[in-house]
């Protein structure tokens, strides 16, 4: 019996072994799709291994169409260049929504351009081969690039996130990003030197690399899901810890002192210098709004002082109220309010505040009339706890 023959049997069941490893992958994304409503970014890569899963079964089926040994070989040339199609498509699809939700878990935006660039390109690398002989494996050599410089961007985003940011799921993500762009480089460098005629490609261990990758890539796949997974559970955990916290706050907050605003019933600025009620907010990425009574001054010198302040109060009565369960209010100075935002981009988070300010009813006068608060809203975006007091200057500033 032919020794090899067990060997090469295992090798050409690793795109199938790797596709079922993807779906079972794909199947606990969708189950903890309840705990992900929130997190944009665990939608986008359940979305990244449901075109991974596809361009697999593209590549499956292309497998078989090109191997003269298969029942469909010769297969048309239009069938084989549309699976060639199909898999490099949903590869580089794949590769698109893995950095969205990359961009997404580390500031919140993505780069709109990148899925719409997948299929105009898998068309034209479709065209740089012979799709009716070039197996499966070769054609990674065509997409080894363009994932290399994804997964090493992915790696990027995760690595250089803050400290307070930090967690062992970004490290494993880090690790299995940097991972899986070796592999890619690697396998791309190998069948491009094999094409050349290369000598070293001969090399044996370098020839099992290669057969045996489809194992390694779902090895890496499965322990980045893995860390996928951990960053979705450590944020869920962060926000129940929020709560509690906050929770214990309100119940508590007779005995904050001078950290609280009796009249305003926000936390005061010195709470904000020591962080209280900012756990969540340190741990995340955010905005933080500044929103200043611009008739204050005017307001005191006609009305009187106690005027004025019901009228800051009545705009921090209807912010408090209005803004999302894990941001914070706080009251600033005596005509100013601060909200952090946790996981708000700036754009969004001022139209937010924006929208919420104007929509604060008159304050109506006890001799009649009423007083309408004129706001100036400034904003100012943070990558982590180490920038939310720069953010937080430089919005009371501008």
């Amino acid at each position: 019996m032919n020794t090899l023959s067990p060997n090469l049997y295992i090798a050409t069941l690793g795109p199938l072994a790797e596709l079922l490893g993807i779906v079972v992958v794909i199947g606990i994304f969708t189950l903890l799709r309840g705990q992900a409503d929130r997190h944009p970014y665990f939608k986008a890569w359940e979305v990244a291994f449901v075109f991974f899963a596809v361009s697999l079964t593209a590549g499956l089926f292309y497998d078989r169409f090109v191997d003269a040994t298969s029942v469909f070989y010769p297969a048309s040339a239009i069938t084989t260049r549309a699976l060639a199609i199909a898999f490099l498509a949903f590869r580089l699809l794949s590769m698109a929504m893995f950095v969205s939700g990359a961009q997404l878990y580390a500031r919140g935006s993505i780069t709109k351009w990148l899925p719409r660039v997948a299929i105009p390109l898998a068309v034209a690398l479709a065209f740089l081969v012979d799709t009716t002989r070039t197996p499966l494996a070769p054609l990674r050599m065509l997409h080894g690039p363009i994932a290399t410089l994804a997964f090493v961007y992915c790696a990027q985003l995760f690595g250089t996130l803050p400290r307070s940011r930090r967690s062992v799921g970004t490290r494993f993500a880090t690790a299995a990003f940097v991972f899986l762009a070796a592999l890619a480089a690697s396998l791309a460098a190998f069948y491009v030197l094999q094409l050349t005629g290369a000598a070293i490609t001969g090399n044996p261990w370098l020839v099992r690399f290669a057969r045996y990758s489809f194992f390694i890539d779902l090895s890496l796949r499965l322990l980045l899901s893995w860390a996928m997974i951990r960053l979705l559970t450590e944020d869920t955990n962060r926000e129940a810890a929020d709560t509690r916290a906050h929770l214990r706050l309100v119940h508590d907050r007779d005995k904050l002192g001078d950290l609280y605003d009796v009249n305003a019933r926000l936390l005061g600025r010195r709470a904000f210098e020591a962080f209280v009620g900012l756990d969540f907010a340190r741990a995340s990425f955010g905005s933080v709004a500044h929103v200043r009574i611009s008739n204050f001054a005017r307001v005191a010198q006609e009305h009187g002082p106690e005027t004025a302040e019901a009228l800051v109060v009545n705009v921090a009565g209807v912010l408090d109220s209005a803004v999302r369960a894990h941001d914070r209010v706080f009251r600033w100075g005596p005509d100013e309010i601060l909200i952090v935002m946790p996981r708000a981009v700036a754009g969004v988070a001022r139209s937010r505040v924006e929208f919420l300010v104007g929509r604060v009813a008159p304050l109506t006068l006890a001799r009649g009339g009423s007083l309408r608060a004129e706001t100036a809203v400034a904003v100012q975006f943070f990558r982590g706890g180490e920038d939310l007091t720069a953010a937080a200057a430089k919005a009371s500033a501008g």
